[in-house]
Parts: structure tokens; C-alpha cells; sequence
């Protein structure tokens, strides 16, 4: 490019620019290739997102099928008015066909009626199942052998307040006053007792001795009435029970506070199971347990 200034030449030099035709290919080509690549790999993560889900779909619906089965047969065999939620498996169901185990399997049942203690919540969980493919298929756990077999039943306010006669009473743990709460082997109860016009709030203890229950008041944490001790509430605040009489597996070998309710659990090992025993209201079978 060429400047007259004055009737001089001037000249002033752009920047060459030269572009073979062979290098504008080239270019081209590349673009093409990384386009390609880019398209092949998003392909291949839609049919890996697309294969999980349908695997997941599949897996689904072969545990719900199972579940299924559980329930009813635990219903039928142990003759239930309402059939149990079950859960099988862990996250994946199907994995039990190559590992020829299933993780745990628990059978919930939720305020029902036991003789002795009133309405509960109530659950039979067995853990590391011994199952065939045919099992996993079918729900069918019937002669299975499970590593752990455990029974809990939890009793909130209302259904220990049936035993102690007050209808206000509530169950809180002692030193965690979040919803949930940790767990504990005490419990702060707070109701009105029998003969009492205000509620009064009371320490107890949840113990164990051989195969009884005691619950027994250690401390008075609150009480609206002037001049009353302890000694004045001691027994509306007790209760003892043998946990033989209860619907677990064996006598309860732990009792705690969890979450504003008192658990009572039992626990036997080797167990082969029964649909039967599965239900958390089911006595134990005498041959069950190898």
C-alpha cells in the first residue's frame, strides 16, 4: 500500500497476509475432527445416562415386585389385619445376583395394637440374607439365612402414658433437646399423674435386670406443686414389664430413649428365617435359630 504525501511517495507497509489454500484446509479439518469428537463423546454419555436409567427402571421394579411378596406372605402367614411396608436390598436390589446376599430386609409396621404395652411401632430387620437369583426374583425369603435377625419396638408418650394412666404424657431425653435426640438410658417424663391437678416432670432410669424392664425415678426436675419430693410421684412414674411377654425375637437385650420414644430391642444370630417370624408382631419359633 502506497501514500502520496506532497507530491512524495510516502509509503506505508500493512502486514503481509498470506493464506495458503492448503493451510485453510487444514484448519478446516481440524475443526471438523474436534466437532466429531466432541459429538461422539456427548453420544456416548447420553447412552450411558440412558442405559443407567432404564438399569435402574429394571432394578426398580424387580425389588418392588419382591416387596410385594414379602408383605403379603408376612401378612398372610402371621395373620395380619393390614399388610407391612417392606424394604429389600440397599441401593441396588439386583446386585444381591452377584453377591448371592442381600444387605438387610426390613419389615415396618406402624401403631398397632400389642397386648401389655398398647399401640407401637414395630420392626423386624434382618441383615446379610443368604438368597439364590430364584429368591431375588421372587421375594420368596422362606428358609433364607440371615447373619443378624432384629426385633424393635417403640413406644412413644401416648403409648407408655397408657401404662402409667396420664394421657399428657411426654418422653424427651434428658441433656439433647433436638427433635431427634441422641440416644440414652434415661429420660426426662413430664405428664400429670393420677390425683394431680399440673403436670410434673421426673428423671428415670431405663434398665435391664435378667429379662424385666424396670423404669424408675431418679430425680424431680419440675414441679408447679409447692412442698412436693420424689417419694410423692415415685410410683406413678414407674413400671416394670418382662420382656418375654413382648413380641420380640427373645428377651429384649437393650433398652434405650431415641427420638422422644423408648425402644426395646432383641437380637438373635444365624437365623433362618420364616415369613412368619418377618412380622414385627410375630412370637419366636422355637426351631428358627441354628
Amino acid at each position: 500500500m502506497i501514500i502520496e504525501v506532497g507530491g512524495g511517495d510516502f509509503c506505508v507497509h500493512g502486514p503481509k497476509r498470506s493464506h495458503s489454500l492448503h493451510s485453510l484446509v487444514g484448519l478446516c479439518g481440524k475443526d471438523r475432527g474436534v466437532q466429531k469428537q466432541v459429538g461422539r463423546t456427548i453420544r456416548i454419555i447420553v447412552i450411558i445416562v440412558i442405559v443407567g436409567a432404564v438399569f435402574w427402571l429394571v432394578d426398580s421394579a424387580i425389588a418392588a415386585r419382591a416387596e410385594r411378596t414379602i408383605s403379603r406372605a408376612v401378612a398372610e402367614s402371621a395373620d395380619l389385619e393390614v399388610e407391612p411396608a417392606v424394604y429389600a436390598g440397599s441401593g441396588l436390589y439386583t446386585l444381591a445376583l452377584v453377591t448371592g446376599e442381600l444387605d438387610h430386609v426390613s419389615v415396618n409396621m406402624l401403631d398397632v395394637p400389642v397386648p401389655g404395652i398398647g399401640v407401637v411401632n414395630a420392626r423386624t430387620e434382618v441383615q446379610e440374607v443368604a438368597v439364590s437369583p430364584a429368591q431375588v426374583f421372587s421375594g420368596d425369603l422362606e428358609g433364607a439365612r440371615a447373619e443378624t435377625f432384629t426385633r424393635t419396638l417403640r413406644m412413644d408418650g401416648v403409648a407408655l402414658g397408657s401404662q402409667l394412666d396420664m394421657t399428657d404424657l411426654d418422653i424427651a431425653h434428658p441433656t439433647d433437646i433436638s427433635p431427634s435426640g441422641g440416644t440414652a438410658s434415661e429420660a426426662v417424663l413430664t405428664g400429670t399423674p393420677p390425683g394431680h391437678e399440673d403436670p410434673v416432670s421426673v428423671v428415670v432410669t431405663l434398665r435391664l435386670v435378667g429379662s424385666e424392664f424396670q423404669m424408675v425415678p431418679v430425680e424431680l426436675v419440675d414441679a408447679s406443686q409447692p412442698n412436693l419430693t420424689l417419694d410423692d410421684v415415685e410410683s406413678a412414674f414407674s413400671w416394670r414389664i418382662d420382656t418375654r411377654t413382648l413380641p420380640l425375637a427373645d428377651r429384649a437385650m437393650a433398652v434405650y430413649l431415641s427420638g422422644g420414644s423408648i425402644h426395646f430391642q432383641s437380637q438373635a444370630r444365624n437365623v433362618e428365617i420364616t415369613m412368619r417370624e418377618l412380622s414385627p408382631l410375630a412370637a419366636p419359633e422355637a426351631d428358627s435359630a441354628g
